[in-house]
């Protein structure tokens, strides 16, 4: 009797095999900037190029980055890969996505995002200045305040792209070297049943 196909990875698995292992979300990271080889990676991260080597062969077995070109080198053959990320959606197509299709989209922002942590932390670059943001506020609010949140959200967003900019200009004028930021927002329903605890300073 012929064994049984394997069903699909599904997108749970996926994110949890992309930070199943620290080295693997630091090499997702330098995938996610540029094309590297594992024996780049390796040289980079301060690993075995045989560990590493495996790892990349994980993210690639679960999608997450794609081989785009191969080169001869004193006889072997070496791999060059990449991150795989299309543009993120707009709201309007967003909402035009079945469920498994934003459940994808967002564990790829997710694992990009994880990555750009790790990386941060990693370089002690995360904390290293004093006025960074990062906050994790609870909320329990009824369905006109999460759309207002939301609409909080996307104005936030389309302020920073004006930051974005207009700091393009000033750096073009004075020909200076931009700081690389990753700027993240997120509001999300938690699961039913699961309520909050109430937010620090809420009454």
């Amino acid at each position: 009797m012929a064994a049984q196909a394997r069903p699909p990875k599904g997108i749970d698995e996926t994110l949890v095999r992309a930070v199943a292992h620290p080295l693997r979300v630091r090499a997702l990271a330098v995938l996610n900037e540029r094309v590297a080889s594992p024996k780049e990676l390796a040289s980079e991260l301060g690993a075995p190029v045989s560990n590493v080597s495996y790892h990349v062969r994980e993210l690639n077995a679960a999608g997450l980055i794609e081989l785009v070109d191969e080169k001869t080198r004193r006889g072997a053959v070496e791999h060059f890969y990449r991150t795989i990320a299309g543009p993120a959606p707009t709201r309007a197509e967003f909402v035009q996505l079945n469920p498994e299709q934003r459940r994808g989209v967002s564990t790829r922002v997710i694992q990009l995002l994880l990555a750009d942590l790790t990386r941060a932390l990693v370089a002690g670059s995360f904390d290293a200045r004093g006025d960074r943001h990062l906050s994790r506020t609870p909320l329990l609010v009824d369905e006109r305040g999460w759309r207002e949140v939301v609409e909080i959200s996307d104005k936030a967003l389309a302020a920073i792209f004006d930051v974005q900019a207009a700091s393009g200009e000033r750096l073009a004028a004075g020909r200076k070297k931009g700081r690389p930021v990753i700027a993240a927002l997120t509001c999300f329903e938690l699961p039913p049943g699961d309520n909050p605890p109430t937010a620090p300073g809420a009454p």
